[in-house]
């Protein structure tokens, strides 16, 4: 059971990021009923439930936005929550009209039912992942997918096939995106599998580094062991960089580097990197930074940073009427998923372009679920993030996989202020499979 849930989760980016109708539908049955038959397996003795009361906060937490959403697809219990839309619209129609908390109740539902999923692949991680050799699979598999479909990106886009899979491509033809078809979308996902990448590498370096650095034979021994044995994991590593670069994606590619760079920082406050391997680990960072500078990908990124201010102009008038919408609806909210429809009753004529997502992740979430609710929403995945980074503390073996699910947070934390990547469900699935591989791999085995 533990293969194919992982296996539906590596396919997911497929269809286009299962970023349509029938296949975020079909990622939902089939996790709901790997979760169903997890948990008759559990009342039948077959299975035991791993159960933390460290994590019970956060699923208390993500509980409130879900209860909410529900609330506001249904009938409000007070006949003055409902949204004045559904008054106006009755008046224009001349019938009566049910009305609703919600714009739209039925996006409402679908976007409850995506973030049920989420919840339930996070939960299916952390019980299949507290086994460590399973654990260890999962951020292997994730690794080797990565690199799978930065390959296929990278083949794509220097043959100018212009394709995504058999279908034509229709945007973002300069850029790398992979089976996604938002380069941001594919860039988030590249950055998560080449955090996932790094134990590969640091398990085909660590034996490298036998003799020291400090002698001619103990860096003569490094070079050729990880040469002949250690080039895999780097040739893995080195695809995904390019495929990300390629992405010309600006908010991905730093989201990736201020991950990278707060992973290995909280190795080394941590103590978990000693001493013989504190300087490797500093001139392989240097190395790899080294090798973006120079390189084309890098070139072209530059580019689009020098296109930064006129394209932010347009995002920063959509922030500042989300930001005011949400204000005047601060304890009720929109409705749970409904932004593409509710923000076209506050845009105006400074806004030129059509918007179907805020670029914006928490300023959409406050906007349609209301501030209580929505905060709630991101205290119950911060909570999970300060799990693993206290496990980096607690561990004395495995470490490195919460350090793994501290950094996949601070990636697509990040990416969350400029762009919606975390509202795409192959990479919701993606970071909750990690962050719940992380969390089970947070305490000692003692406290089982």
């Amino acid at each position: 059971m533990y293969g194919f849930f992982l296996a539906c989760i590596l396919l997911s980016p497929l269809p286009f990021g299962s970023n349509r109708p029938w296949a975020w539908n079909l990622c939902a049955l089939m996790f709901s009923l790997i979760g169903l038959k997890y948990f008759v397996q559990v009342l039948l003795g077959k299975r035991q439930l791993v159960n933390f009361s460290s994590v019970s906060v956060s699923i208390f937490l993500f509980c409130i936005p879900m209860a909410w959403a529900i609330v506001q697809a249904y009938n409000p219990p007070v006949a003055s929550w409902a949204h004045p839309f559904w008054k106006l619209a009755a008046e224009q129609l001349n019938t009566p009209i049910q009305a609703h908390i919600s714009v739209d109740p039925e996006e409402t539902w679908t976007a409850l039912m995506r973030l049920l999923s989420y919840g339930i692949v996070f939960f299916l991680s952390l019980q299949f992942n507290r086994n460590s050799d399973n654990a260890a699979l999962t951020f292997k598999a994730l690794a080797y997918t990565g690199f799978v479909y930065a390959l296929y990106g990278i083949i794509e886009h220097l043959g100018n096939f212009n394709m995504i899979l058999w279908f034509e491509k229709w945007s973002y033809q300069q850029s790398l995106t992979s089976t996604f078809v938002n380069r941001n979308s594919y860039a988030t996902y590249a950055g998560l599998t080449l955090v996932t990448s790094i134990p590969l590498l640091f398990n085909s370096m660590q034996p490298s580094l036998k003799y020291g650095l400090s002698s001619n034979y103990g860096r003569q021994y490094f070079y050729e062991h990880l040469l002949i044995r250690g080039w895999f994991p780097l040739i893995l590593t080195f695809t995904i960089i390019t495929a990300l670069l390629l992405s010309q994606s600006r908010g991905g590619f730093l989201s990736t580097a201020f991950a990278i760079i707060s992973l290995v920082i909280v190795l080394l406050v941590s103590g978990k990197i000693n001493r013989k391997n504190r300087l490797f680990s500093i001139v392989s960072l240097l190395t790899i930074v080294f090798w973006i500078v120079f390189s084309k990908g890098f070139d072209i990124l530059m580019l689009r940073f020098d296109a930064l201010d006129i394209e932010s102009k347009g995002r920063e008038l959509v922030y500042d009427l989300v930001a005011k919408a949400s204000y005047e609806n601060s304890w009720l909210g929109l409705g749970y998923g409904t932004f593409e429809h509710s923000f076209r009753l506050y845009r105006d004529e400074s806004i030129n372009a059509f918007y179907d997502k805020a670029h914006n992740t928490y300023l959409e979430n406050l906007f349609e679920l209301g501030w209580l609710q929505a905060s709630a929403l991101f205290l119950s995945i911060i909570w999970l993030a300060l799990i693993c980074l206290r496990g980096v503390w607690l561990r004395q073996r495995n470490w490195l996989y919460p350090a793994l699910g501290f950094a996949a947070s601070v990636l697509v934390g990040t990416h969350a202020f400029v762009d919606f990547s975390l509202q795409i469900p192959a990479i919701a699935y993606t970071y909750a499979l990690i962050l719940g591989a992380g969390v089970a791999q947070s305490f000692p085995s003692r406290r089982e």
